[in-house]
């Protein structure tokens, strides 16, 4: 065998074992015992539970707040619709009728102030202040009106005039005025003392008298409009029905003095 024989020979050989070697080699993997695979299986089990339980709480909790923010938001707006529905009746101009019945409810509740109100006073005395100026208690005078009831039954408007028909219910002071003058008169003929506290206890007993029956009066009030605002025209025709029966009891008490 000459020399090129040889070395072609050995290339050969180193050829092959070179093929066989890549067949011998493979990739290598790390073995894992079933143990150590059932391990990691539960830990990625329990690695995937807690981030759902994480995700639904992160759920709960935006919901919560959302709940929250709407409840107020909600909150807001039934505020600023019931502050609009007060502004609009605020806002309303007002009518003859709102502008009676605003007057026999003060009143009624002896709100004398609030009265100034709805009347014109630029020709009779401040009815509040009359009331302030005499003698009654502030118990006597929450009396006068209590059982006050009204009924309106018709309303004629102009452009600066008005007119309102009221049936006006009170109790019947010709009664009040007669019982409390012949309690005043025994007292006075008896020669007992009758202090101004005694004579204001015996016309608050008068006017609590639940035997003192009413008396219901027609009358029309008469309004005008001031700077926008309707305002009662107090009259004669008014006080009558109003007090009921008292101009009655003053012209028997006149006549009486009057020989």
């Amino acid at each position: 065998m000459d020399k090129e024989e040889k070395v072609d020979k050995t290339k050969k050989v180193e050829e092959v074992k070179e093929t066989k070697k890549e067949k011998v080699e493979q990739p290598k993997f790390s073995k894992v015992s079933g143990k150590d695979l059932k391990k990691e299986t539960e830990m990625n089990h329990i690695e995937n539970k807690k981030e759902k339980k994480q995700n639904k709480e992160k759920k709960e909790s935006k919901e919560k707040g959302s709940k929250k923010v709407g409840y107020w938001v909600s909150g807001i707006i039934l505020l600023l619709v019931v502050l609009a529905i007060v502004t609009a009746l605020l806002l309303l101009p007002a009518t003859p009728e709102k502008t009676v019945e605003g007057m026999l409810n003060s009143l009624k509740n002896a709100d004398f102030e609030s009265v100034n109100k709805y009347v014109n006073y630029d020709e009779i005395v401040n009815e509040s202040e009359m009331l302030q100026n005499t003698e009654m208690d502030e118990e006597a005078q929450s009396l006068l009106f209590n059982k006050l009831a009204w009924k309106i039954s018709n309303i004629s408007k102009e452009e600066n005039t008005a007119s309102v028909e009221v049936e006006i219910t009170n109790k019947d002071f010709n009664q009040i005025i007669s019982n409390y003058t012949q309690e005043a008169l025994r007292i006075a003929f008896s020669g007992e003392s009758f202090t101004q506290e005694e004579q204001n206890n015996k016309l608050k007993e008068q006017l609590k008298n639940e035997e003192i029956t009413t008396r219901t009066v027609t009358t029309t009030i008469q309004l005008i409009k001031q700077d926008g605002k309707w305002k009662v025209q107090p009259d004669e025709s008014l006080i009558n029905a109003l007090l009921p029966g008292l101009q009655e009891a003053v012209n028997y008490l006149n006549s009486i003095l009057n020989g």
